[in-house]
């Protein structure tokens, strides 16, 4: 089915030309924002830290966070245990389904289930982020296992140092069988991950690198093979000339011809690849854009890859001078990027509480519509973020996932995904007006959706939660069902994450 684009209206800094802000603009700063009578620290802050940093919060905990602060949440967030996750085997769920961890459906929804209830939620996230910057897909890969254990290294490593994360990388059984580096030879050196390494792991395509580099850097990594997922560098195998990487002499002869003068070789690549200034901006760009606003000056971009090298390219050091900076929390920033599939299909499972009870298994059969193939990239580049993930058929796909999600307690039934999402919980807990339907459909619109909808959008809502299927009537809580009143409400929530403003992170 042929799709059309869907057009996005998102604010942008008033002043902006090209790629150039005006001087002391927030979105430019780096510097800690802390809170004024002006700016203060509200839910809706704390709603975008969780949306950017995770998958949303229960409206309880944004109000805990609200009270504990900013910087106490950010925090919060920065703790990255580096726990793993079973990869094999069968795992169960304590939405009480049993996942089977040796098929690719299975992998998807367990890694989801994770996503969605992880108390490591920037786990969660940078582990996404890596996935696709390092991307791998079972078409590949011999065993789905394989992936999996490419997403602990990223749980592990994702936010440690960005030399070893690449390393562990290069030596990942997934990555050697997905680009060919298992079967590199002294006789028959394969250039495809060296190429990919530079292009796409480390310096960004063109930004520095010739096609020779590129030749002796697979000269460095022929031997570093596996076979499933025993990695072995195999002196047999590896060419122990002396190589030329981006103006680097590597010649590790004085180790002799041993494993660890294969591994050096390797290193040395990294290492030399992490001398080029290129290597900075274009890591420290391609997570700015992910987890702030897009199209940052490249003023910005500098000044962020000079911290990362400062900071000996530690990636926590990184994302906390993101995550505390003014321009995080600038308008510019504020509600300002497009949710991807997974942000879509978790944040409601989280901000509706009912990540623990969902059918995850069903879920990912809706979520495989939505354009995201998770573990099974196609090829080593990743996918486009932003508004490439917003055409009519997605809209229709994802519309369609949240009709799913709010059915089932609302229709007293089992429904495909058997959620169990309960309006009356969030009112009863929120002491909600109910005389009324301004007092719901506001409490919604603002947990959701920040409340940044147009006001007559706003009225249709009003009059949606008044009218009945045989005219109007006054809003009374106390004269209807509980039955009547879960009906309403979820049907509102539907209506409010069908909107374009829902898609919106």
């Amino acid at each position: 089915m042929q799709t059309q684009s869907v057009t996005f209206t998102r604010h942008k800094p008033v002043g902006v030309v090209g790629n150039t802000l005006p001087q002391n603009d927030p979105s430019e700063d780096l510097s800690p924002w802390n809170p004024t009578a002006t700016d203060p620290w509200d839910k809706k802050k704390v709603r975008h830290l969780a949306r950017r940093a995770g998958f949303g919060l229960l409206p309880e905990e944004v109000e805990t966070l609200e009270r504990v602060g900013h910087r106490l949440s950010v925090d919060l967030y920065l703790l990255v245990p580096g726990q793993r996750m079973p990869e094999r085997g069968s795992y169960l769920l304590k939405t009480g389904e049993i996942v089977n961890l040796q098929t690719y459906t299975h992998q998807v929804s367990a890694w989801l289930y994770l996503m969605a209830n992880s108390p490591w939620q920037l786990q969660e996230k940078m582990a996404l982020f890596w996935h696709d910057h390092f991307s791998t897909g079972t078409g590949a890969v011999p065993a789905i296992e394989l992936i999996s254990r490419s997403i602990n290294l990223y749980r592990q490593k994702g936010m440690r140092s960005f030399r070893d994360l690449v390393v562990g990388v290069a030596s990942d059984p997934a990555m050697l069988y997905f680009l060919d580096n298992r079967l590199s030879t002294v006789t028959r050196p394969n250039e495809n991950f060296a190429r990919e390494l530079l292009e796409l792991h480390m310096m960004g395509v063109g930004n520095g690198y010739t096609e020779n580099d590129i030749k002796e850097a697979a000269r460095c990594l022929t031997g570093w093979t596996c076979n499933l997922d025993y990695v072995n560098f195999n002196v047999g195998t590896h060419d122990f000339g002396v190589k030329n990487v981006l103006g680097r002499t590597i010649d590790n002869s004085a180790l002799g011809r041993t494993t660890q003068a294969v591994i050096k070789d390797g290193v040395d690549v990294v290492d030399a690849a992490l001398a080029q200034p290129a290597t900075a901006k274009y890591i420290a760009k391609k997570l700015w854009e992910y987890f702030v606003y897009e199209a940052p000056s490249d003023t910005l971009v500098d000044d962020l890859a000079a911290r990362f090298r400062a900071a000996q390219y530690d990636i926590r050091t990184l994302m906390e001078t993101m995550f505390r900076s003014k321009a995080f929390f600038s308008a510019r920033a504020m509600r300002a990027n497009i949710k991807n599939p997974v942000e879509f299909v978790v944040w409601p499972m989280r901000t509706l509480d009912f990540a623990s009870q969902i059918r995850f298994l069903r879920v990912t059969t809706r979520f495989a519509q939505m354009g995201l193939p998770l573990l099974n990239y196609a090829g080593p580049d990743g996918l486009p973020d932003g508004t490439a993930w917003i055409n009519s058929q997605n809209i229709i796909n994802r519309s369609n996932f949240a009709k799913e999600l709010i059915e089932n307690r609302a229709r007293w039934q089992n429904s495909y995904l058997a959620c169990g999402f309960d309006p009356e919980r969030e009112i009863v807990r929120a002491r909600l007006d109910t005389s009324t339907p301004v007092a719901i459909v506001d409490h919604f619109l603002d947990i959701l959706v920040d409340g940044d909808v147009p006001p007559a959008v706003r009225q249709n809502l009003i009059t949606y939660m008044t009218a009945t299927n045989t005219g109007t009537r006054t809003w009374n809580y106390a004269g209807n069902k509980t039955r009547e009143l879960n009906e309403k409400v979820a049907g509102l929530v539907h209506l409010i994450l069908a909107l374009p403003e829902a898609h919106i992170n």
